[in-house]
């Protein structure tokens, strides 16, 4: 354990921290099969600014592919990040393991009806064909999908820097991801490509109890809350009243992050096994909360983490500080303060940008100063006042090239935004528009235009839609077709 906690230390110490630039870390394609464990794991992915994932494929195991697919776009679509595309792969398994039932039962979350999915080899090439980036497949089920990727296109091999891929056993391969499809395994791993075959220490499992499930409650998360949610109910919680759940594939998420916390053995000139060397309860909780949690001066560059002292507060921001940030999150928070700062006033329509930028951010799930964004808001306050908000949101700013303030006729609260190939549109639904228009009204009428009262009225006007409107039910969202 004392080991343990130097090296979490050497990963995740403020003072030991370099200057980034904000972008990801890593970027990675993600295959599962759908089991309790696998979604620990994608949950540890998606919600850490380190990784950058660029699509989930499914593969056969602890569910059938393509209801793994649904279970996997429900996820996504409760954590807000419909913009990550998912693949189905095809059917292997020749027994069907004993823990479907039990895998099926589980709520991933609603996924849209009828979605057509894209098969996982299709999604796969042309993900890391078009990634600029080396790309890292982190692999918690079979490894038919990249074995049939290296049939079809076996020079996109070279475009993998590695690949990490969970299995109970690496000495010799045994366990349920090998079972699944021993010969893609065999041919995977003889590709060349280098591999990091991730288990648990021999005879020490890690049993997911309630007081993990206690702390990762506690982290100020979506992804940490969906984990607690999903294994405080059944079947989960029946598991873990049994202590039958153990760490898993999480611990490839895990090996992701933070390497350092494996012993690691050469097994062949490209493939190594990687065994957690601190298999105590104590040691992965440690490790996986800061995982949850990531590094927090993940969207800053000036701070590290941001102030959440009441005394850095006006009066009237603090009493509305703490739930904004429980209904929202510290992104969103951080973003808002920062806005009005620059703003020069506590505004309505800046508080707007800032939430349609979060929202588009979340679609993408990316971090700041990725994102490329047209808005409709013209150069004219009070609207134009959204410009500012979807800078700071975003970071796609006007210095950096990435804002472009569109011409129109009739200036509006409506942005394109821009990610890799693809363009999604946001825009301020009617009803909340008419109410901003009534409401500014109602103070024109009662103090005058521009007034000291009407600013002090404006300013209680932005507190109040500051922590009543909900960056998800404000928008209209579409997706546009780009050539």
């Amino acid at each position: 354990m004392k080991r343990l906690a130097v090296l979490l230390l050497l990963a995740f110490a403020p003072g030991l921290c370099l200057a980034h630039s904000g972008k990801a870390r890593f970027h990675i394609v993600v295959d599962t099969d759908g089991a309790a464990d696998d979604l620990r794991a994608l949950c540890m992915l998606l919600g850490n600014r380190d990784a950058e994932v660029l699509a989930i494929v499914t593969s056969d195991g602890a569910q059938a592919p393509d209801r793994t697919a649904a279970c996997v776009a429900g996820l996504l679509r409760t954590l807000h990040h419909e913009g990550i595309p998912v693949g189905c792969g095809r059917p292997t398994c020749t027994r069907i393991p004993e823990w479907r039932s039990r895998s099926e039962r589980i709520d991933w979350g609603t996924a849209p009806d009828s979605e057509a999915r894209t098969a996982a080899p299709a999604l796969l090439a042309e993900t890391i064909e078009n990634e600029e980036e080396p790309v890292i497949v982190v692999a918690l089920g079979a490894l038919t999908n990249f074995d049939d990727l290296l049939a079809a296109r076996p020079a996109l091999k070279n475009r993998i820097a590695r690949i990490i891929w969970y299995n109970d056993c690496s000495e010799p391969l045994t366990g349920a991801n090998y079972c699944a499809d021993p010969g893609a395994v065999r041919r995977v791993l003889a590709s060349g490509i280098p591999t990091s075959v991730v288990s648990a220490a021999p005879g020490n499992p890690i049993r997911i109890a309630p007081p993990l499930l206690d702390s990762i409650a506690s982290v100020e998360s979506p992804h940490a809350r969906l984990i607690a949610s999903t294994h405080r109910r059944p079947p989960l919680a029946n598991l873990i009243d049994e202590g039958h759940l153990q760490a898993w594939d999480d611990l490839a998420a895990l090996y992701l992050f933070a390497p350092q916390l494996f012993d690691v053995r050469q097994l062949t000139p490209t493939v190594t096994a990687c065994t957690l060397h601190d298999p105590s309860d104590e040691g992965f909780c440690s490790a996986t909360l800061a995982v949850l949690r990531g590094r927090p001066d993940a969207e800053s560059r000036v701070f590290y983490g941001f102030p959440t002292s009441a005394a850095c507060y006006a009066p009237d921001v603090e009493p509305i500080m703490a739930q904004a940030r429980a209904l929202y999150g510290p992104s969103e928070w951080r973003a808002a303060v920062l806005t009005n700062e620059l703003h020069g006033h506590l505004g309505i329509y800046a508080t707007i940008g800032v939430k349609m930028g979060i929202r588009a951010r979340e679609y993408f799930n990316i971090g700041v100063d990725d994102i490329e964004a047209t808005t409709f808001a013209g150069q004219q306050p009070p609207v134009s006042c959204m410009n500012d908000g979807l800078q700071v949101g975003t970071g796609a700013t006007v210095g950096h090239g990435l804002l472009r303030v569109a011409a129109c006729d009739a200036p509006r609260p409506e942005a394109l935004f821009s990610f890799k190939d693809k363009t999604i549109r946001l825009r301020l639904r009617p009803e909340y528009a008419a109410r901003i228009r009534r409401d500014v009204q109602r103070g024109i009428e009662l103090h005058g235009d521009r007034t000291e009262a009407y600013w002090q009225y404006i300013r209680a006007l932005a507190l109040q839609y500051w922590l009543e409107f909900d960056r998800h039910e404000i928008f209209d969202l579409e997706t546009v077709e780009t050539k």
